[in-house]
C-alpha cells in the first residue's frame, strides 16, 4: 500500500528543502514522476490510519503555502 502526495509550490511560501524535511520527518520518501512523495505502507492499513496521516501531513504543511493532492492506493 502507497499514499503518494503532489506538491505544488508557491513562489511566495516555503521552498522546496523545507517541504522536504516535513515529509521526511512524517517518513515520506522523494519520487521522481506523477508524484513528488511516497509513503510506503508496511502493510494494508485502515482508513482511519491513512486519515490520520494525512490530518497530521495538513497540520504540518499549514503556513508553507504549498497545496497538494493525496492518492492511496492498496
Amino acid at each position: 500500500m502507497r499514499t503518494y502526495v503532489r506538491m505544488i509550490f508557491d513562489s511566495e511560501g516555503a521552498g522546496p528543502a523545507e517541504v522536504l524535511r516535513v515529509m521526511k520527518d512524517l517518513g515520506f520518501e522523494e519520487s521522481m514522476g506523477m508524484h513528488d512523495f511516497v509513503y510506503k505502507w508496511k502493510e494494508r492499513a485502515p482508513f482511519d490510519e491513512v486519515l490520520q496521516l494525512i490530518t497530521t501531513l495538513h497540520g504540518r504543511l499549514k503556513g508553507l503555502h504549498v497545496s497538494y493532492e493525496i492518492t492511496t492506493i492498496t
